[in-house]
């Protein structure tokens, strides 16, 4: 790992224990820049992301990991994510079919497989290509093992190809599913066991 960065797994006790809400507030501006830059070009209220953020960790087996400076102290990347489900009477818990639109992903929830998606990563653009995706990765992946889970998934632009690397470079493998919701976006597997 870096020297200039620390990794940690963040719950949600940890969001509700930061009384003044520094880190929510840093993790909502890194998500506003980030998502608004190629090929997102998104454009979202800090005060939607920190709501949002909120009801992300509410989620069934959510988990965030960060990456903070550690001379400054401030975040510089985030990945968060959640277990998926087939179908689920919480409305919070996000379903293959929400992901995508489709069934073609429900095979991974066969004889009680665990799959966990990740929704969201970011990393500030002056610290890319550092090092820092690669370990917020390794670190999730150490603690999806710990955890007993069968899959990791993501979804990325066709256009991230700074995203594709790297789940090229950790041994994920690109399925032939496209998202029905954004066709220009696929998904990426990588079996745990």
């Amino acid at each position: 790992m870096a020297d200039f960065f620390e990794v940690q797994v963040i719950t949600l006790a940890d969001l509700k224990a930061d009384q003044r809400g520094l880190m929510i507030f840093e993790l909502a501006e890194l998500i506003c820049d980030v998502f608004s830059e190629p090929p997102w070009n998104e454009r979202f209220s800090a005060t939607r992301i920190m709501f949002g953020l909120g009801v992300e960790m509410m989620r069934k087996n959510a988990m965030l990991v960060i990456a903070k400076h550690k001379q400054e102290g401030h975040v510089i990347a985030y990945m968060l994510g959640q277990e998926l489900v087939l179908e689920s009477d919480d409305p919070r818990d996000q379903s293959f079919l929400n992901i995508s639109g489709g069934h073609e992903l429900d095979i991974l929830a066969n004889n009680q497989q665990r799959t966990f998606y990740v929704s969201a990563l970011g990393v500030k653009a002056t610290y890319r290509r550092l090092g820092v995706a690669e370990q917020l990765s390794a670190t999730l992946l150490s603690e999806l093992r710990r955890q007993r889970f069968d899959y990791r998934l993501g979804r990325t632009d066709l256009q991230a190809h700074g995203m594709r690397k790297l789940y090229s470079k950790q041994g994920f493998k690109e399925l032939p599913v496209y998202d029905l919701k954004y066709p220009e976006r696929s998904y990426w597997l990588l079996s745990l066991n």
